[in-house]
């Protein structure tokens, strides 16, 4: 989908359901003044009935999806909206529908007709309101905010998350991509209250080992509803969760087969496919996955082994900003579906990964950019299976921010260096995977960022450092605070205690 698309399609989701509602309400408000005989009360009518039934929808919204709190969401919609609502409300919309009925004749094709031009002028403004407020503003509707965790006063380092942000999170994902089941990726950040946040919100989950298959039992979660992902498994794992009543788990190769066929017998099987090759902002793919032909081998020798041939999976690789690398794949799939059922076999489950991505310093594509490429591509196979995805950054990284303490500075070969009290082998593992790519979103307790500092992490290990050249006030000491956003995935799951140093503790706050 090419870039403009992707845009639109952003705005069709923001505006689109406000604007049917608004519809309405200006009909219904028009109609209903119209038997006082007074054009413009009718006009005035129809133009309020249309701004409280749009701001309704628009206000419903976003409460129920954002994470920040209140004050700062209408921070966002005031930028968004104000210029074009009063320019709108107060000369435009009033005369548009003044004029409509007065030039067509007709009260309800009037109201429309000047509805519609009405609607040019607004939407130029708001579309214009709302970009702005992506590039410039997005920092202020943050809701770790600098001013609000200088209050806060616990031991560093710590992973902060916003619990309201991770279930907003989640249902803006699942209302975008209108598949059968989310299922969570646990080894993206296994903290207790996430999980039990998610499965509050109706959320499955997929788990790597059976220790997370207990963990997720531990809050109610029953092992049948959880997918067990990892191609190799340690045979112990596999029957420690066959045993418990989890029974999907994948394979891509015939070893894997015989342990499952071994250690969970009658089990259902889902082989992973290879993706094409893609390039994404966390490079993770090379290590599982097999081509076609070899997936079609597998799923008949499942059936050998006594094992339920049921899916296919894939993953496009982490932190995947281009929506059509899950175009190809799902492509592939439908080959493969009709292959499998000339032989016999008819898939229940296509699994089609994580990877979604999440904010860090530059803008991401909405979510519904990725609905409707998947699913213009699921519309194409050749039967519809159970659709499922496993996302995991996507739903936790923009809900945490790592608090953090400098615990020293130096100048060398002309260059600032920040020294914290965390790094990549205690909690930013992802700074070394990357090669220090991955830029996460900064501020700091002196609330400039007038200067640069190469950011680095306390172990005496010479490639513990997490970014170069990041946006930094200028002078900062020992026991200033650095605050590192959008680090909610891959932080605390990935650390240890490297030369001794603390892991992070996770503090959940419920979120507005």
């Amino acid at each position: 989908m090419a870039e403009g698309a992707i845009i639109f399609h952003e705005w069709l989701w923001r505006y689109g359901p406000a604007e049917a509602a608004a519809t309405v309400g200006a009909l219904a408000a028009a109609s209903a003044t119209a038997a006082l005989g007074m054009p413009a009360a009718t006009a005035f009518a129809g133009a309020l009935g249309e701004t409280l039934a749009f701001y309704a929808v628009i206000l419903f919204r976003d409460l129920r999806r954002s994470g920040t709190s209140r004050r700062q969401m209408l921070t966002c919609l005031l930028i968004e909206f104000g210029p074009a609502e009063i320019v709108d409300t107060f000369a435009v919309r009033p005369l548009a529908m003044y004029l409509g009925p007065l030039l067509i004749g007709h009260l309800a094709a009037g109201i429309l007709a000047g509805k519609l031009a009405a609607d040019v002028v607004f939407y130029a403004l708001a579309i214009a309101g709302y970009e702005l407020g992506k590039a410039s503003t997005a920092g202020r509707c943050d809701p770790f905010a600098p001013d609000a965790l200088d209050q806060l006063r616990h031991r560093t380092p710590y992973l902060l998350m916003d619990l309201g942000r991770v279930s907003a999170a989640y249902r803006t994902l699942a209302d975008a991509l209108l598949i059968d089941a989310i299922h969570y990726a646990v080894k993206c950040n296994p903290d207790r209250h996430i999980l039990k946040a998610l499965h509050a919100q109706g959320c499955r989950f997929e788990v790597a080992s059976f220790p997370e298959l207990a963990m997720l039992m531990s809050i109610g979660v029953k092992p049948a509803d959880v997918l067990f992902s990892n191609p190799v498994k340690p045979p112990q794992h596999v029957a420690n969760a066959h045993r418990a009543g989890c029974w999907r788990f994948a394979a891509d190769g015939p070893a894997e087969l015989d342990k499952l066929a071994a250690h969970a017998p009658g089990s259902a099987v889902y082989v992973r496919l290879q993706a094409a090759p893609a390039a994404s902002g966390v490079p993770s793919e090379g290590k599982f996955g097999v081509d076609g032909e070899a997936a079609y081998a597998l799923l008949n020798a499942a059936a050998e082994r006594g094992l339920r041939p049921y899916g296919l999976m894939f993953h496009v690789g982490s932190q995947m900003t281009t929506p059509s690398a899950w175009t190809d794949a799902i492509d592939e799939c439908g080959v493969l579906m009709e292959k499998l059922a000339v032989a016999g076999i008819r898939l229940e489950m296509l699994d089609i990964g994580g990877g979604f991505p999440a904010r860090y310093t530059e803008p991401v594509p909405h979510a519904s950019a990725f609905g409707a490429v998947i699913g213009e591509a699921l519309d194409r196979l050749p039967y519809r299976p159970r659709v499922v995805a496993e996302p995991g950054r996507a739903l936790v990284a923009e809900a945490g921010v790592l608090i953090t303490t400098v615990i020293g500075t130096a100048e060398r070969g002309g260059r600032d260096w920040v020294h914290l009290d965390v790094g990549a082998f205690n909690g930013l593992m992802e700074a070394l995977e990357t090669g220090n790519t991955l830029a996460y979103p900064l501020a700091d307790s002196r609330h400039s960022a007038d200067g640069r500092a190469q950011l680095t992490g306390p172990s005496c290990d010479s490639q513990d450092t997490i970014m170069y050249d990041a946006p930094l006030s200028t002078g900062l000491t020992c026991g200033d605070h650095v605050y590192i956003g959008s680090a909610g995935a891959y932080t605390t799951a990935y650390a240890s205690s490297f030369n001794g140093f603390d892991v992070p503790t996770v503090r959940c706050v419920s979120g507005a």
